[in-house]
């Protein structure tokens, strides 16, 4: 009787298998314990080996872009490297991203547009020192990114969801789309409430 190795499995079960070993949930997911671990040592099995898992590691997982060099050095989470290699960069198709609405970004619109137009995935993680404190002129800069499957702006934004709502659904637009300005009309400006520190305490 022939002996049935790894590689005579049918592909889809080898691509189940890899995405067991290989995928974390995405960044936006809570986890309660800790993301799971994976085992990418499965890459150094064989070539073939090798060749199948990395589509799965790297187009399957979503990774956190780089607050600079956005596309530049990500990696899957902050305690793992970065990744450096154009042809391993190249295969990210799923970013997620944080960004400070208080301070200054250090990247353009036109790098955002060129570093996330027509990927597969963009999540935008949003924080503010103080609630109401700043507005989405940063987020601003996304606005020229088109063609990107699945979008979603989330975090400190209660104060101008019809903004992340049109931003969303520019970013989804196709390259060729027309999307109509925003129109800042629509923003209902939202009072932060003082800090009661005899209802909430001190700290």
């Amino acid at each position: 009787m022939a002996t049935l190795t790894f590689l005579d499995l049918p592909g889809e079960i080898r691509n189940q298998i890899y995405r067991q070993l290989l995928i974390v949930p995405p960044l936006s997911v809570p986890r309660l314990l800790g993301d799971p671990p994976i085992y990418p040592q499965v890459l150094s099995v064989c070539r073939q080996v090798y060749e199948e898992a990395r589509q799965i590691l790297y187009s399957c997982n979503t990774f956190l872009a780089h607050p600079n060099l956005l596309t530049g050095l990500p990696r899957l989470r902050l305690y793992y490297d970065t990744i450096s290699s154009a042809t391993l960069i190249s295969l990210i198709q799923r970013y997620h991203i944080r960004i400070r609405l208080d301070c200054d970004p250090n990247f353009s619109l036109s790098k955002a547009t060129d570093a996330f137009t027509g990927v597969e995935e963009l999540t935008i993680e949003v924080f503010q020192a103080q609630f109401g404190s700043s507005d989405y002129k940063v987020l601003r800069l996304f606005e020229g990114v088109r063609g990107v499957k699945r979008a979603r702006v989330y975090g400190s934004v209660t104060a101008f969801p019809e903004y992340v709502a049109w931003l969303e659904g520019a970013i989804v637009m196709s390259e060729e789309g027309t999307v109509e300005v925003f129109d800042k009309e629509k923003v209902v400006p939202v009072q932060a409430r003082p800090y009661d520190i005899w209802t909430h305490g001190g700290r």
